[in-house]
């Protein structure tokens, strides 16, 4: 972040997280905050050991929060598979302001910022999310590290990611822009609609906008 002007304070949205810890380091210094939650205004204050001065600083947090079932931050949903056995996926609905729920952040819409999404799997689930994945470590647990591309600029409601037993196309290429349905098991033969119809509306919309698609990625998930 770039601090305009010097501050002991900083006010993030958060709701339904417990920030662990939190720090802001400004020139290799690292400076310890207090969190003070506000449930009711959906914030977290940040109070700072000491004054960060006008400049570059970079805000840190360790922090858990819920996979929950109101349908919205990130939350879990299921799928009745070809055997009748009900599956668990985890994804996100952050739209307009739910983001909070998943991780601390200025979670308006005017706001915008680039991410770098990394998602610590198991081994056996497919994990997606907004860009193209780059790379994964093998944690030597069962599960992996997922890393993903950072995104264009956007807003934080536009963050999404799934996470779940899940099968994923061949990817077809849309004048350069990969294309891919993500289903449940078994159902990859019901893609080739929503393929026809994701590629039209590529074309479409880049000839009406004049403006090509600026993701490196595209994947339909239902």
């Amino acid at each position: 972040v770039e601090v305009t002007e010097p501050t002991d304070e900083v006010v993030l949205h958060a709701l339904d997280l417990d920030l662990v810890e939190v720090w802001v380091d400004q020139g290799g210094e690292r400076i310890d905050a207090t969190v003070a939650l506000d449930a009711e205004n959906e914030m977290a204050i940040l109070s700072l050991a000491t004054t960060a001065v006008a400049g570059p600083a970079v805000v840190h947090a360790r922090f858990a929060g819920e996979l929950n079932d109101k349908l919205v931050g990130f939350y879990r949903s299921t799928f009745t598979d070809d055997a009748g056995v009900e599956q668990t996926l985890a994804c996100t609905q952050f739209e307009s302001t739910h983001a909070r729920r998943a991780f601390p952040c200025w979670d308006e819409p005017s706001f915008k910022a680039s991410y770098a999404v990394s998602l610590v799997v198991p081994e056996d689930l497919v994990a997606i999310s907004n860009a193209a994945e780059v790379g994964r470590d093998d944690l030597g647990d069962g599960t992996v590290r997922v890393r993903f591309a950072e995104t264009m600029v956007m807003s934080t409601y536009l963050v999404a990611f799934v996470v779940g037993p899940l099968e994923v196309t061949d990817a077809v290429d849309v004048d350069g822009v990969p294309l891919r349905v993500v289903t449940p098991p078994g159902k990859a033969d019901l893609t080739d609609y929503a393929l026809d119809v994701g590629a039209f509306s590529l074309r479409f919309l880049a000839d009406w906008y004049g403006i090509p698609y600026p993701g490196d990625k595209l994947d339909l998930v239902a």
